[in-house]
């Protein structure tokens, strides 16, 4: 026979796995291939992975049902991928399967056969087989693989927030500061990155630490399955794996012995730090010609390989940043010494803007840089204690003195961190050494909340045992009086002293956003948010006074948080005209495009012209318009989208060969680009508004434009309910995150970025609708049409 097939599949349910058997039956029997389903692997005394990767080994095409999702199957797909083998995925058709094809669209490149029968099945694989060429998908997707980075790590995360996934970011951020070059696939930032991606995040990393979800909600059981293929190709290519779980995992049988089940912070920990370590040690005993052995060679066909245009999450690119950032009026605001909050969607480029200040401001040695993310401090825990104490949180004076405590200890940790690391150390009975002293005496050496709870857990006892009957209020009260007054004042004193003589104290926080949730908590999260925003400018004054033998310190605090937070966190805010606000905006096509421009120029010769990008590598127009503004007429105009855009129209042209991205790259393109756009979406507002996945697919298939009626009744069948109010509110929530424009006149469209913007555009809108006597009109905005079919009028 010319061919030796595996076919990978899930035994349930049963008659789909009977189909399966049958098209194996089939395919035997035609001489087309020796077909061998997992099954048939004997696997007595031995681990079925094992029995099952070998059998892969010894085939030269694999057929995966991926019917199911099937986590034991994904991964064998991802082994045999970077295997080099011929892969052809199938799905039994239903409408629910279909759905999960479409939202898993990892493999949007690799074949897939939808089949009814056992006998459509193999009729299927046998003709795709035949009209297969020599190369696989491998061969494709290697073409623009970057090189090996050393003692790097590959850390996925889950989308849910748990005990373990928050102490495992912190545990990879520990390693981020200790020097590891880490690439984070971050859910609520990364979306759905398209295949190339996460081949190339495995391929150039030293490790690949995975983290599966124990809960069974839709998009973690789409993370689960993304993670196993994850976890196949990183096995396949030999780089070291640590898949961790939580113990409500229920882990499929295969490949259950490469799971390490979390049970507490200090085992995992250990775990962690010996698993890295051991990975690194035998990175580094490997020459050059080992290492290279471990994956196969790849075939550079074309120049496009020329173009690395960086990642476009700005986490991951933090040590090339310096090399094609922008300067925006922005970014100029945050290195000018005033407290500033910086408001802006996700890929705006807030990180992008906190990571480039802190670089230049920490090169002046006179600086002191504090960075302040979600990895850093858990915000959660601050509103569990606000809850503990019986509060929500609307206390201005208990929230102003937690906020003063987080940034004031956070102060210390980084002055004294920076000391330290000095040649000359901290000498004893100087301001440095009084302050690192008060650090260890007082416990505040750990993340935030575990601070702040070890310091009022005393004086909360206390306060219950001798005031039995006294107020909740009262509480409060004094609970912040003890920080004010004790911690706080003497934080204050003590970094005056210590701080006095630097040029300036940058306070940078950002990513506030990633504890935001739809919850019960969620007028407590309002509440602090609103407090940090009204300390900004109140404590910067307060170091900038020299009063009471407290030196004056020049501290600056920068805010940077997502747009759609501070439109509700603002409500709370009793005076939010004081509170210094700045937009972040790339409106203009031409600030837009220096976003590529410079990434391409870093790579290029002195002198080279931006416009060689777009004449030497893409071609000049698609469907008669200038490629450019097609580009920018389908994407929402953030530097993320920009970047991912046209590196998987790049990637789309490597792999076919193309000397130039032409018209069929840019198409497909605007595939990969429309599903990581709605995937985005999802992650980034799914808790903010309620079934806003099923919601979304309702538009599927409609017309880009619809009245308002219409756009109500499909509102109301995601929804599932005829509330004609939750309907109007969800509708809110639509024009707010953009996925709807609305008509101000006839034939023109605004996306507003802003409530004043968007309340000014419904007026016009009413206004314009009743001169034309006819309802409001809305259009699904370009960026999400192609993935969900919607049909553009001309």
């Amino acid at each position: 026979m010319e061919h030796k097939a595996f076919l990978g599949y899930s035994k349930n349910p049963a008659d789909v796995s009977q189909e399966i058997l049958h098209a194996s039956a089939v395919i035997n029997k035609s001489g087309f291939a020796e077909a061998q389903t997992w099954e048939a692997t004997p696997a007595t005394g031995r681990l079925i992975i094992e029995t099952v990767l070998r059998a892969i080994d010894d085939s030269t095409i694999c057929l995966f049902d991926v019917t199911t999702l099937s986590e034991n199957v994904l991964f064998e797909v991802g082994y045999s991928f970077s295997q080099q083998k011929h892969l052809m995925l199938s799905v039994n058709r239903t409408p629910k399967s279909e759905h999960d094809w479409r939202s898993f669209d990892i493999f949007s490149t690799i074949g897939c056969i939808f089949y009814e029968t056992g006998s459509e099945l193999a009729a299927k694989f046998m003709t795709g087989m035949a009209a297969a060429s020599q190369k696989t998908l491998w061969d494709d997707v290697s073409q623009t693989l970057e090189g090996h980075t050393r003692n790097s790590l590959f850390y996925v995360p889950t989308y849910h927030t748990s005990e373990a996934e928050r102490n495992l970011r912190r545990m990879v951020g520990r390693e981020r500061d200790l020097g590891t070059r880490v690439t984070i696939a971050d859910p609520a930032e990364q979306g759905s990155a398209p295949l190339a991606w996460y081949v190339n995040a495995v391929y150039s990393s030293t490790a690949t630490l995975l983290q599966m979800s124990g809960e069974r909600h839709e998009r973690n059981r789409l993370h689960n399955a993304r993670t196993a293929f994850i976890a196949g190709l990183a096995r396949g290519l030999n780089r070291p794996l640590l898949v961790i779980v939580d113990e409500e995992y229920q882990s499929p049988v295969d490949y259950k012995d490469i799971l390490y089940t979390y049970h507490n912070k200090k085992k995992l920990s250990e775990k962690l730090k010996n698993w890295l370590g051991k990975a690194f040690e035998i990175q580094s005993r490997e020459d050059a010609h080992d290492s290279q052995a471990l994956v196969p060679r790849m075939e550079i066909a074309t120049e496009l390989k020329e173009l690395n245009f960086g990642d476009y999450v700005a986490e991951n690119e933090s040590d090339t940043l310096d090399e094609y950032f922008v300067e925006t009026a922005e970014y100029e605001a945050v290195l000018r010494e005033s407290s500033v909050v910086f408001v802006g969607r996700k890929g705006m480029g807030k990180s992008a803007n906190m990571i480039r200040a802190s670089q230049v401001l920490g090169e002046d040695r006179r600086n002191l840089v504090c960075l302040i993310r979600p990895s850093n401090y858990d915000l959660d825990g601050l509103v569990g204690v606000l809850q503990s104490i019986g509060g929500n949180g609307n206390q201005s004076f208990l929230v102003d003195s937690f906020w003063r405590f987080l940034l004031y200890s956070e102060i210390a940790i980084s002055a004294v961190t920076a000391a330290e690391r000095l040649p000359a150390g901290i000498s004893a009975g100087t301001p440095i050494a009084h302050l690192r002293d008060y650090l260890t005496q007082n416990d505040i050496s750990d993340y935030f909340s575990d601070r702040l709870e070890k310091v009022i857990e005393g004086e909360l006892a206390r306060l219950k045992e001798e005031s039995r009957g006294s107020t909740i209020q009262k509480q409060r009260e004094r609970i912040a009086q003890v920080l004010h007054s004790n911690v706080v004042g003497n934080l204050r004193r003590l970094l005056g002293d210590a701080l006095r003589d630097r040029h300036r104290v940058a306070l940078l926080v950002d990513n506030l956003d990633s504890a935001w949730t739809r919850s019960g908590q969620l007028k407590s999260q309002a509440v602090l948010l609103v407090g940090l925003l009204g300390a900004v400018s109140r404590i910067a004054e307060d170091f900038q006074k020299e009063k009471n033998r407290l030196q004056s310190v020049n501290v600056t605090i920068s805010v940077f948080l997502r747009s759609d937070i501070y439109d509700e966190v603002i409500k709370e805010a009793r005076e939010p005209d004081k509170i210094n606000t700045k937009r972040i905006d790339w409106t203009q096509p031409e600030l837009l495009k220096r976003v590529m421009d410079e990434r391409y120029l870093s790579a290029r010769p002195a002198g080279t012209s931006p416009d060689e990008l777009w004449q030497r590598f893409f071609c000049a127009e698609v469907d008669g318009m200038p490629t450019l503004d097609h580009i920018f007429a389908t994407i929402l105009p953030r530097p993320r989208d920009l970047v991912y855009f046209c590196k998987a129209a790049v990637q789309n042209a490597a792999n076919a060969r193309h000397p130039v991205v032409d018209e069929r790259d840019i198409r497909e393109a605007v595939k990969a680009y429309s599903k990581f756009a709605v995937d985005a979406l999802l992650v980034e507002y799914g808790s903010t508004i309620g079934h806003l996945e099923d919601v979304i697919y309702e538009f599927t298939g409609s017309d880009d434009v619809l009245s308002r009626s219409m756009v109500l009744e499909l509102i109301s069948d995601g929804l599932a309910e005829d509330d004609l109010k939750a309907a109007e509110e969800c509708l809110e929530g639509l024009l707010k995150i953009s996925f709807l424009g609305i008509e101000v006149r006839v034939g023109e469209i605004w996306y507003p970025e802003r409530g004043d913007q968007l309340r000014k555009a419904k007026i016009l809108a009413r206004k314009s609708s009743r001169r034309e006597n006819r309802e409001e009109r809305y259009q699904i905005h370009p960026a999400y049409r192609n993935f969900l079919e919607v049909n553009t009028s001309a």
